[in-house]
């Protein structure tokens, strides 16, 4: 399974001028793809559109739910953001070691990062 980063889906959700064209090659490309619930909500954030959910079943990623686990777990991550630290903890919880992200802050920590 692959971790994907809120970055990606925003790159190719607004087809980004830099990003846009290698978000969607990765997301068409890649398979066994998800992400975190977290991730809806700051795309609904960032975009205000209300299907992201449907978006990303549409383009095969699906979305891990954030547990108080996950919560608990990400406070551990002092080298991440709070934000990053709830990603990298799904990913551990769920046995991904594989990250779909632009993020640099990944290369801190033990996962594969992508882009």
């Amino acid at each position: 399974m692959i971790y994907v980063d809120v970055n990606v889906i925003y790159y190719y959700l607004t087809a980004h001028p830099e990003f846009g064209e290698r978000a969607k090659r990765h997301l068409e490309e890649l398979n066994d793809l998800c992400t975190s619930a977290l991730t809806v909500w700051i795309l609904y954030v960032l975009t205000k559109l209300r299907n992201i959910s449907e978006i990303l079943e549409d383009i095969g990623v699906a979305v891990l739910p954030l547990t108080q686990d996950v919560l608990k777990f990400a406070i551990e991550f002092e080298k991440l953001s709070f934000e990053d630290a709830i990603h990298y903890a799904t990913m551990k919880l769920n046995g991904i070691n594989k990250i779909l992200s632009n993020d640099r802050d990944f290369d801190k920590v033990d996962v594969e990062r992508v882009f």
